[in-house]
């Protein structure tokens, strides 16, 4: 059940007498309520009819402003439930789904992979254990019996990404990396088309293993660095400057 304060919504929301501009009144009041935590992720609002009499406007207008905020990745519409403040998690999945992934927009996202992945490299040569060694290194070996088969190598290579992110121990890391993977997913499996890629992608995750293993945080984080780029040159070069 919704808190007394957010069904009656006296608290939260006023109404809004001025007809100018009332949508944009709307969700100056919504986004405001999130933001000071008045309305946490995942909570349920009332209704667009209940919302409607709380601001002292027409549905339609409400029914604008939570499309706005919806677009804006603040709120999430699920049908038959209602309507949610969305988590940090969504958030973020539909901000980036909403990147082009092409031209700008992939450099963009390899600039960003470039700051995370060195990142987790070194703090996963500071912190794993010999469990996380065991798995980078199995998924090698999985990925080495697969070096004809770019649909299968992308998965492991995936996989790979995510497990030196599980290495560096940080939740909010893994979260990140697996989100931006499944976004990298197509240019991930179009660069192991390239002939001579997969033995060499193979061969710069050994590189990133062997620093992990040997505890050299410095060293793992110039491997990863040096891995991404490498990619982004290849994928760039061969599609001439753009990522179509």
């Amino acid at each position: 059940p919704l808190p007394e304060r957010l069904r009656s919504g006296r608290e939260v929301f006023r109404p809004v007498s001025d007809r100018r501009a009332l949508s944009e009144r709307v969700i100056s009041q919504i986004a405001d309520a999130v933001i000071r935590g008045e309305l946490r992720p995942g909570q349920r609002l009332p209704t667009e009819r209940e919302l409607a009499e709380q601001f002292g406007v027409s549905r339609t207008v409400v029914r604008d402003a939570i499309k706005t905020l919806s677009g804006r990745g603040m709120l999430r519409v699920r049908q038959g439930s209602g309507i949610f403040v969305s988590t940090s998690e969504e958030r973020l999945e539909q901000e980036l789904a909403l990147l082009p992934l092409e031209g700008a927009g992939l450099r963009d996202l390899f600039e960003v992979r470039k700051v995370l992945e060195a990142q987790a490299a070194e703090w996963a040569a500071q912190r794993r254990s010999s469990h996380h060694v065991e798995r980078l290194a199995q998924i090698l070996r999985e990925a080495r019996g697969h070096r004809e088969d770019p649909a299968a190598l992308s998965e492991r290579d995936a996989r790979f990404h995510v497990a030196v992110a599980e290495s560096s121990q940080n939740l909010v890391l893994v979260r990140v990396m697996l989100t931006l993977l499944d976004l990298l997913a197509a240019s991930r499996l179009r660069s192991l088309g390239i002939p001579g890629r997969p033995q060499l992608s193979l061969e710069q995750h050994e590189r990133v293993l062997e620093a992990i293993e040997r505890r050299d945080p410095q060293g793992a984080r110039r491997a990863m660095l040096f891995h991404l780029a490498s990619v982004e040159a290849a994928i760039f070069s061969r599609e001439g400057g753009e990522e179509g």
